[in-house]
């Protein structure tokens, strides 16, 4: 298995050992990775899982991704302006008690245990519980992160805690999050979402200035989801569906990709023109016409029509770059639909077990530490912030909010996490998903050509450098690497190309599934993560 976390990646092996499934070694690695690395995951956040069960050769997928509360409204963030300094990521979406969504995780990870686990829920949780009782070493990562938010992490005890330990390398004991994870070992969902830790989340978030009610928290549900599924370069890939837009933009851009001459698409700076160029149009969609699932109609048959894919590798032009807007191809004005009555701080994990179950997650609490607050040992999301604050404005990662995403109450924000498993011929031979924010899907994307069409080992397909188009404001973002030397951002350039250079793109975990079932694990060397086996 492999996660972004040596330790987490060791629990989830080690439930693996007592005769668990995929399923319950990444409940147990979602667990210590709240654990083990507290800037990225845990109780407080949400994801989506995807999971391939091999006795039925089915695939499903788990919605778990947080919720705004009911008190949300349209115009809440419309004022959305950086408070004046509090350092970074400091716009009430962003930092606070408005921040906050209503977290997903503790019912994703009972959804998975009590759906496809073959264990109890506290054999699942006690790597976990171990972790935060005896104490955990945290990362060098962390501690660059709470450098960075060192001004307000020292407003909350915990936080404050956490940031010492990481710049001292001291051991990090975490008392009252082990008493909240054996509350959930023994109760499941409702020792969060009920109770006094439920009490202790919406009387932190108060304080801050939120709107979270228990009725809230004991509402939230994980949801059953059909995976978005499509075939491309021989493969038939499973990712994910709305409110993701990842796995529409993963789908579409290999579409477009695999209708490139293939001496255009080469390996090199081909590769990469063709790239950025097939990613200017599933973002322009992503703005335009993505949102909650469950509250707006998402016109996915029309966006992903044939023909439509076609008209956009008929305008890539291989000796020059276009303008998204070129790409663009609206379809008519969607409409809201009527509302149901079902109610970069981010890591992914791949497990594959003996019996061949497979099982790619992601999860998150969005920015580094979330809302930086915390309450029974939890950090707090700030996932609110993936809602548009207003048509036409950009969150944290950059990306433009369009009338379709507007927070609104017990809506789920529209996200770019991937969770994606591929097959050849019915067998699955690719586990990968990735952390970093609207960056994530075209990681994912690169690391499974240099797998599946380019013939990398996992390892390699991982570290190799990236880059990132996601269409206006920004440009065409190019990893600092000597694989991509001066010349190959040159000739980029000369295309058109608006570059830019920054130390690193997303973070990858891949699981490599061979012929003779032998697995090729490989966790990114830019987080520091291992992989871990029985």
């Amino acid at each position: 298995m492999a996660s972004d976390d040596a330790l987490a990646s060791k629990a989830g092996a080690e439930v693996l050992a007592r005769g668990g499934n995929a399923a319950d070694a990444a409940a147990a690695t979602l667990l210590a990775l709240g654990v083990a690395s507290p800037a990225s995951s845990g109780l407080g956040g949400g994801g989506f899982a995807l999971y391939y069960r091999a006795r039925d050769r089915t695939v499903w997928f788990v919605d778990f991704r947080e919720r705004a509360p009911a008190a949300a409204t349209a115009t809440m963030f419309r004022d959305d302006a950086p408070r004046e300094g509090a350092g970074p990521a400091s716009r009430p979406s962003q930092l606070g008690g408005l921040a906050t969504g209503v977290p997903g995780e503790p019912a994703g990870v009972e959804a998975l245990v009590m759906r496809f686990g073959t264990l109890p829920l506290d054999a699942v949780a006690a790597p976990a519980i171990r972790l935060a009782t005896e104490g955990v070493v945290l990362a060098p990562y962390v501690a660059n992160l709470s450098a960075t938010f060192s001004a307000q992490m020292r407003r909350d005890p915990l936080l404050r805690r956490i940031a010492r330990a990481a710049a001292t390398g001291a051991r990090l004991r975490q008392p009252e999050l082990a008493r909240t994870l054996r509350a959930f070992a023994k109760q499941g969902r409702r020792a969060i979402y009920s109770g006094p830790v439920a009490r202790a989340i919406v009387a932190a978030n108060r304080r801050r200035g939120g709107v979270l009610t228990l009725d809230d928290l004991e509402r939230y549900r994980a949801l059953g989801r059909r995976p978005l599924s499509g075939r491309a370069f021989g493969f038939r890939w499973f990712t994910a569906p709305p409110p993701s837009a990842g796995g529409f933009t993963l789908l579409s851009s290999l579409r477009v990709l695999e209708r490139i001459p293939a001496a255009s698409r080469a390996l090199g700076v081909g590769r990469l023109h063709a790239l950025a160029e097939s990613w200017k149009g599933p973002f322009a969609d992503r703005a335009r016409y993505f949102g909650d699932p469950d509250f707006v109609d998402i016109p996915l048959a029309a966006l992903g029509a044939p023909a439509r894919i076609a008209r956009r590798a008929a305008l890539f032009d291989p000796d020059r770059a276009r303008p998204a807007a070129d790409y663009a191809l609206p379809l008519s004005e969607p409409s809201p639909a009527p509302a149901l009555q079902r109610e970069h701080g981010t890591s992914h994990l791949c497990v594959v077990d003996a019996e061949g179950n497979v099982a790619s997650v992601t999860t998150t609490v969005n920015l580094p530490f979330g809302a930086r607050y915390t309450a029974a040992g939890i950090v707090l999301n700030d996932e609110m912030d993936d809602f548009a604050s207003a048509v036409g404005e950009t969150n944290a990662f950059g990306l433009v909010g369009g009338a379709q995403n507007l927070p609104g109450p017990r809506r789920r924000p529209v996200s770019t996490m991937s969770p994606t498993i591929v097959f050849r011929d019915g067998r699955p031979v690719l586990c990968a998903g990735g952390a970093g924010g609207s960056r994530i899907v075209t990681a994912v994307e690169q690391v499974a050509l240099h797998v599946l069409v380019d013939g990398m080992t996992a390892g390699e397909a991982v570290a190799a450098p990236r880059i990132h188009e996601q269409g206006p404001p920004g440009g065409l973002e190019v990893e600092r690497s000597p694989a991509l030397p001066d010349a190959t951002i040159d000739a980029l350039r000369a295309l058109g190309h608006d570059v830019s250079v920054v130390d690193h793109l997303a973070v990858v975990q891949a699981i490599a599934i061979r012929s003779d079932g032998t697995l090729d694990a490989a966790s990114d060397p830019r987080k520091g993560g291992a992989p871990a086996g029985r």
